[in-house]
């Protein structure tokens, strides 16, 4: 298999490790990696986690996550995720988009940022849940690609990007989850993300992409000052609401 690997390095790579990595349909069925990023380097009693925040404390710096997929140390039973405390927490995003710099607001991802609805890893070195207000300490917290499915109300462009404004239906993870009660960021309009199309966007969409299409995008959901803006990956025909 060969790769190119990502900017946390090959040397990084060792069994018991876990990974992230893109890979390619070859011709004869073959898979090749063309991405591969360790997702933690110390592997000493690690648990991994991926799922959606449904609630982010706005007294302590605590989360709560949908563990959707879960391995490691900790048991499953224990999670579901659960309860964690990102206080001492590495913040980063996926290194899957190589564009971020680019894109015409500010992508960042951290402690101030985080928000009820993104999709997240999280790592923690944690044996055993803690009592409120420690809870699961975490390692690091790397934001993570997903796909929203939403009606297109607008579009723009700005510098080498298309906009797409998008209204997500009021089922959905950041209408449901960002509007609670006692939230550490509130949201301007949880029901709309602003998405940013380059280049490298792939267009896999059958129906054109105009004001009143049903799309599903995705990327990197990232929170800017309230409004949700996503770096998007591919562009996909979407599924009425």
């Amino acid at each position: 298999m060969t790769a190119a690997l990502a900017a946390r390095g090959e040397s990084m790579i060792a069994a018991g490790v876990p990974i992230d990595m893109d890979v390619a349909l070859q011709q004869d069925g073959s898979l090749v990696a063309t991405r591969v990023s360790a997702i933690s380097t110390e592997t000493t009693n690690l648990t991994v986690a991926t799922g959606p925040l449904i609630l982010v404390s706005n007294s302590t710096p605590v989360a709560n996550l949908i563990g959707e997929a879960q391995q490691g140390y900790l048991p499953s039973g224990l999670g579901g995720f659960g309860y964690v405390n990102f206080g001492n927490s590495q913040f980063e995003p996926s290194d899957q988009f190589k564009n971020l710099a680019s894109l015409p607001f500010k992508a960042t991802f951290n402690s101030a940022t985080v928000v009820p609805g993104q999709s997240v890893t999280i790592t923690t070195q944690a044996t055993a849940n803690m009592p409120d207000p420690l809870y699961f300490p975490l390692t690091t917290m790397i934001l993570r690609p997903q796909t929203i499915n939403g009606t297109i109300s607008a579009i723009s462009s700005e510098g080498g990007f298309t906009e797409y404004t998008v209204t997500l239906a009021p089922y959905d993870l950041f209408p449901q989850f960002a509007v609670q009660p006692g939230q550490t960021t509130l949201l301007t309009a949880p029901n709309t993300v602003v998405v940013y199309a380059d280049s490298n966007t792939q267009m896999l969409n059958k129906s054109s992409a105009a004001a009143g299409s049903i799309l599903r995008f995705y990327g990197l959901v990232f929170n800017d000052n309230g409004t949700l803006r996503m770096d998007c990956g591919q562009i996909n025909d979407g599924v009425t609401e």
